[in-house]
């Protein structure tokens, strides 16, 4: 075996892949860094509950897998930094930070990216008004802030967070008006029936869909909300059915949650040039990692949800196991030990996988439905890009995501394409007839998110500005 290589460990984000990772390196002697925006560990699953939340939201596994992990984290040697965001990165992989006491660099010698998923949003006429909120963010407000987002909601979408968000309405008190599903029914059969493989989800569902069914909400399948009509009270929605246009059914709630699945967070490492894939199941670009997460540089590990989605359970496997792979590969253990730790891991990896990859068409159900929005309906919503204007781009030329960038400016906001690029990308392919792949991805930009101007300037007044002297006359 190789000497140790001690060298000091980065990893970017304190959801259950990260600190799990995180963890596990410091328990195998690296100095390790762990890097996050939230001011506590747990990313979005185990996010920590407010005080408020705790006393009015039930208990779930969420509150308590959350607090494990919290204190696993604080019992270790990992040096955290929370409240802090990375905003940019260098070629030679030295993190740009912005945190509680301003900018700060960080060089990195192994970076191990674990930024998790962000949702994916279909627009539709009046998808802008503030009572729309996303079906991440609606669990979020619920979850964390024992708040409900109306007391009448309507939850549309697709995948396994469209039944969660509705599971959590009714917990709360709040009523669901009716749960619109772009997939179809048959496949959550045969995903049911797959559950057999993790007996924990498939208890989970059960009491999801007994109490739904309970509850007399209607579930429209196949359908997606086609527009939403502000009134006096709320929202008027109306549904539409996605293989018969003409049938149509009306809403009346206080506010919708909607959502169409979730894509890995790849800013980063587009950035850092790993080489990535389009993976046509799930409907997103991905980057590209053997099965302990190392990329196509030896330096960069991506795990969890960031490596592509497939839930929780596996993001804490893939954490783990990519820990045991740096010290593998750092020499500090042998290859026979290796294999000793991950061969659990792994072989519970395969399970579960084979039930995530059942998943993932239902979270891309919605994927044809931009081709058929309206052309006064709004796509990038920071720019006010409309349809119109991306399909006169298409017919005049262009050809892929970025030179529709470049037209139009959509993808040019504050989100980075955040919540347009899937719907451009469906709306370039289906005019061009090419695939999602060769429509392309918004090229990556630094900053990552908006800065603050006084986070670039500091604290200064004018006597403080250098002033050259006066020409002579």
């Amino acid at each position: 075996m190789s000497s140790p290589d001690f060298s000091p460990m980065t990893v970017i984000g304190g959801g259950i892949a990260g600190t799990t990772s995180a963890i596990a390196l410091s328990r195998h002697g690296f100095p390790v860094t762990l890097i996050d925006e939230q001011p506590v560990a747990g990313g979005q699953i185990f996010r920590a509950p407010s005080p408020y939340a705790r006393r009015v939201v039930p208990p779930n596994h969420e509150f308590s897998g959350g607090d494990s992990l919290r204190l696993k984290l604080a019992a270790s040697s990992v040096n955290v930094r929370f409240s802090t965001r990375v905003w940019g990165l260098s070629p030679t992989l030295t993190l740009d930070l912005l945190g509680p006491d301003g900018i700060d660099q960080l060089p990195a010698a192994t970076l191990v990216v674990a930024n998790g998923a962000t949702e994916r949003f279909l627009p539709f006429q009046g998808w802008t008004t503030p009572r729309i909120i996303g079906l991440a963010g609606a669990s979020i407000l619920m979850r964390n802030g024992g708040t409900l987002p109306g007391q009448s909601v309507v939850v549309a979408g697709s995948g396994p967070l469209l039944f969660s968000v509705a599971h959590q309405v009714l917990e709360l008190g709040g009523r669901v008006m009716a749960i619109v599903d772009a997939g179809h029914r048959s496949d959550w059969l045969r995903l049911g029936a797959m559950l057999s493989l993790d007996p924990a989800r498939l208890t989970q569902a059960t009491s999801w869909m007994l109490r739904l069914r309970k509850a007399g909400i209607p579930i429209h399948h196949r359908a997606h909300i086609s527009e939403a009509q502000e009134t006096e009270t709320g929202l008027l929605l109306t549904v539409t059915e996605m293989d018969h246009p003409e049938r149509r059914h009306l809403y009346a709630a206080e506010a919708a949650a909607c959502g169409y699945g979730l894509k890995p967070s790849t800013l980063i490492t587009r950035t850092a040039g790993v080489h990535h894939r389009y993976d046509p199941v799930g409907g997103y670009l991905e980057p590209v990692t053997d099965n302990a997460g190392r990329t196509s540089r030896p330096d960069l590990y991506v795990t969890g949800d960031a490596a592509g989605v497939r839930g929780m359970a596996v993001a804490r496997l893939r954490g783990l196991i990519t820990a045991h792979a740096i010290a593998h590969d750092r020499g500090v253990i042998s290859t026979e030990t290796y294999e000793t730790l991950t061969r659990t891991p792994l072989r519970q990896r395969r399970r579960l996988e084979a039930v995530s990859r059942r998943m993932l068409p239902l979270m891309n159900a919605g994927s044809t439905i931009p081709a058929h929005l309206q052309d006064d309906t709004i796509v990038c919503r920071c720019e006010r890009v409309k349809a119109a204007a991306l399909r006169s781009a298409i017919q005049t030329g262009a050809e892929d995501l970025n030179q529709l960038k470049a037209w139009t400016r959509c993808g040019m906001g504050p989100c980075q394409g955040r919540m347009c690029e899937d719907s451009a990308r469906g709306l370039l392919a289906a005019a061009c007839g090419k695939t999602p792949e060769e429509a392309g991805s918004f090229t990556a930009r630094m900053p990552f998110f908006p800065l603050p101007l006084t986070a670039v300037t500091g604290e200064f007044t004018y006597s403080d500005i250098p002033l050259p002297k006066a020409a002579p006359l």
